[in-house]
């Protein structure tokens, strides 16, 4: 009996099983912490796209004024179920646009409590077109 306890202690099948678990959690924190970060990103290039969209379309005559603008990007984000604010001026011919947005609703995860107070100001510029037609 002593012997096969011995030859039981002795071996190293499962080792790496051993490892794997241990590793593991970390490995999927950090998969997670990367991807909420990715859609951080990617939900920062929707809100610009839909700025500058906005800034254009004012640009060209399509809205009348900044509040029509600003009302404007503020429905295009929330058909993407992005809750932004957006402010929009006029300044020396050029259409600026302010959109913010709180990070933690562009994560996927929401594991990490660091995004959960960010807040992203995403701002675009046009330059005004008068055109007349």
């Amino acid at each position: 009996m002593i012997n096969r306890l011995t030859a039981f202690l002795r071996r190293s099948d499962g080792s790496a099983t051993v490892e794997t678990v241990l590793w593991f959690p970390l490995f999927i924190a950090v998969f997670g912490l990367m991807l909420d970060v990715a859609m951080v990103f990617h939900g920062q290039a929707k809100v610009l796209r839909v700025a500058q969209e906005g800034n254009r379309e004012f640009s060209i005559g399509r809205l009348a004024d900044e509040a029509a603008t600003k009302a404007y990007i503020e429905a295009e984000l929330a058909a993407l179920n992005i809750q932004a604010t957006a402010t929009t001026t006029e300044i020396a011919g050029v259409a600026h646009t302010l959109v913010t947005v709180p990070a933690n609703q562009l994560q996927v995860l929401g594991y990490f409590t660091a995004f959960s107070s960010l807040q992203l100001n995403i701002t675009a510029d046009h330059m005004i077109e008068y055109w007349e037609g």
